[in-house]
């Protein structure tokens, strides 16, 4: 692991490498997660429940208690394990439909998998952040429109298992869409290979 705190970026002779390490995005992770549960718990009180120290606390402790229980573990697990195969299946889609370049990474960074070829930077972009629209919008808005507190905290879930790659995607936002890039040494560590030299960051 890592012992930084904070992204790099590397200059190399055929790209520029971009990485960023474990604390970098676990710090952001627990930071969003306290976010999320703060001012969604406290939209959600406002407009279903009674809006009060006590209605808060009492819907959070609600929260966490319906999350420790056998069915919401295995709701837990399956929408991580649909991000990650999502998240699979665009990049072997907008990655030539090779299932071979396709790898797999499981350390103190990162799960998931990663194309081991070179990818257009905004087929990437779209690999990053659809996955997490896909499984935290639509939840958290059905859940707020409908009162219902279970689906609303799992939509915020689907957003809070985002957050690695959208502060990734965040990264590399200085990069033009047409660059590629080579991610053969994992899914926060990668290679970008500029194709407008004459283009400034």
């Amino acid at each position: 692991m890592e012992k930084e705190t904070k992204t790099e970026v590397l200059n190399h002779s055929e790209g520029v490498e971009v990485r960023l390490t474990a604390k970098g995005i676990n710090i952001r992770a627990i930071i969003l997660l306290f976010v999320l549960l703060l001012a969604g718990t406290l939209l959600f009180v406002y407009i279903w429940g009674e809006f009060s120290a006590y209605g808060v606390g009492y819907e959070i402790g609600g929260a966490a208690k319906k999350f420790t229980n056998e069915k919401a573990s295995l709701a837990i697990i399956s929408i991580f394990a649909i991000y990650i195969f999502l998240q699979a299946g665009i990049l072997y889609w907008f990655g030539g439909k090779d299932r071979k370049a396709l790898h797999w990474q499981l350390n103190l960074t990162a799960a998931g998998f990663y194309l081991a070829r070179p990818i257009a930077l905004k087929y990437y972009r779209v690999a990053l952040l659809l996955p997490g629209i896909l499984l935290g919008v639509p939840p958290t808005i059905h859940g707020f429109c409908t009162g219902n507190a279970h689906i609303f905290y799992l939509g915020l879930l689907g957003i809070l298992s985002a957050s690695g790659d959208a502060t990734f995607w965040y990264k590399l936002r200085t990069f033009d869409d047409e660059d590629l890039l080579l991610a053969n040494k994992g899914i926060f560590q990668v290679t970008i290979i500029k194709r407008n030299y004459g283009k400034k960051d």
